[in-house]
C-alpha cells in the first residue's frame, strides 16, 4: 500500500462544480485533501501579484488559491479541461491552466489530469476514464481505483442533482417574493467575494434567487441552441440555456460577470436581446469594484422588480 498524500484543493473554478467528486476521491483512496479558505482580500491580493494584468478575475482568484497552499500539501489540483462532451469546448483559460499555474508558481508542485473529450458523445465516459487513470498515477490499485471513482461520481450525482430539485421546488411554490435569476458561472456564482455577496444582497431585499447553475443542463442546452446554433462554449451554453427556460418564470435576471471575459460579454449581450420585458442588469466584477456600489445598483434594481409587480 502506497503512502497516504494531502491534496490541496483551491477553493476555486472548478472546484466549485466538482467539490464533491474530488473530496469524495481523494478520501477514498485514503489520502488527505486539503481545501483553501473561502476566498478574501488576501487570498485575492496573492492571485493578482502572480497574475499578468489581462488575466481574468476568476483565473486570478485561483492563483491566489494555489499560492495560499503552498507548502500546506504534497501537490496541489489543477486539471486541464479541453470540452467536456461532444462539439463543446471550455474556455480557453482552462486549456491551459496548469500551465498558467507553473509559470506564474513555478515552485507549487501540481497534480492534474486532462480532459478532452470532444469526440465521446457520453459525459461519465470521460469522467470516469480521466479520474481512474489520474488515480492509478497516485499509487491506487486497479480496485481501489474503480471503486474510488465509482464512489465519487455516485457522491456528486447526488449533490447536483439534490440541488437541482430544491430549486424545482421553488419554482413549484407561490411566488409571493420576486423571483430573481442569478447567471453566471458556479466559480463565480459561489465565490464568497465575487457572487455570495450578490445573492446574499439580493436576497436581504427579500428576494427569492434562482440560479443559471441548477438548471437541468440537457433542457438548457437545447435552449441555447436555438438562439445560437454555433455556440459551443459549455459553460456559456449552461447560462443561455438558462435565461431561455426560466425568463418567464422570474421577475428579474442579473448577470454576474467577471472582468475581462470575452465569452461572458458576447453571451451576455445575446441573452440580453430575447428577454422581452424581463428586467435584467449586468454586474461585471473585478478586482476594484466597492461592495457598497454592488450593494446600491442591487437595492435600485429590486425597487423596479418590485414597481413592476405591484402594476401587474
Amino acid at each position: 500500500m502506497t503512502q497516504a498524500i494531502t491534496v490541496g484543493l483551491p477553493r476555486s473554478l472548478f472546484y466549485h462544480k466538482h467539490e464533491v467528486l474530488w473530496t469524495t476521491l481523494v478520501e477514498s483512496l485514503g489520502n488527505r485533501a486539503v481545501v483553501s479558505p473561502p476566498t478574501n482580500r488576501t487570498i485575492l491580493a496573492m492571485g493578482c501579484h502572480a497574475a499578468v494584468d489581462e488575466t481574468c478575475l476568476s483565473v486570478k482568484v485561483h492563483l491566489g488559491h494555489v499560492a495560499w497552499l503552498e507548502g500546506k500539501c504534497d501537490g496541489v489540483l489543477v486539471p486541464r479541461y479541453v470540452s467536456t462532451a461532444r462539439k463543446e469546448r471550455e474556455c480557453v483559460k482552462m486549456w491551459g491552466l496548469a500551465d498558467i499555474v507553473r509559470n506564474a508558481l513555478p515552485d507549487v508542485k501540481l497534480l492534474s489530469y486532462s480532459v478532452d473529450a470532444a469526440g465521446i458523445s457520453h459525459r461519465p465516459t470521460w469522467q470516469t476514464g480521466e479520474l481512474y487513470r489520474f488515480a492509478r498515477r497516485l499509487g491506487a490499485s486497479r480496485v481501489r481505483a474503480a471503486r474510488a471513482v465509482l464512489a465519487a461520481n455516485v457522491a456528486q450525482a447526488r449533490s447536483d442533482g439534490a440541488r437541482r430539485r430544491a430549486q424545482e421546488r421553488l419554482l413549484a411554490r407561490p411566488a409571493d417574493k420576486p423571483r430573481i435569476l442569478v447567471v453566471g458561472h458556479a466559480y463565480n456564482l459561489f465565490d464568497e467575494l465575487v457572487g455570495v455577496p450578490i445573492v446574499d444582497a439580493l436576497e436581504a431585499q427579500g428576494c427569492d434567487i434562482l440560479l443559471s447553475e441548477h438548471v437541468p443542463v440537457r433542457r438548457a442546452n437545447r435552449l441555447a441552441l436555438r438562439v445560437s446554433p454555433r455556440l459551443y462554449w459549455t459553460n456559456n451554453l449552461r447560462l443561455l440555456g438558462a435565461v431561455q427556460l426560466l425568463r418567464q418564470r422570474v421577475d428579474g435576471i442579473v448577470f454576474l460577470v467577471t472582468f475581462p471575459c470575452g465569452p461572458d460579454s458576447l453571451v451576455t449581450d445575446l441573452a440580453t436581446r430575447v428577454l422581452d420585458d424581463v428586467p435584467s442588469m449586468t454586474l461585471v466584477i473585478d478586482e476594484q469594484v466597492a461592495e457598497g456600489g454592488v450593494r446600491t445598483r442591487i437595492e435600485s434594481f429590486v425597487d423596479i422588480v418590485q414597481m413592476r409587480r405591484e402594476r401587474s
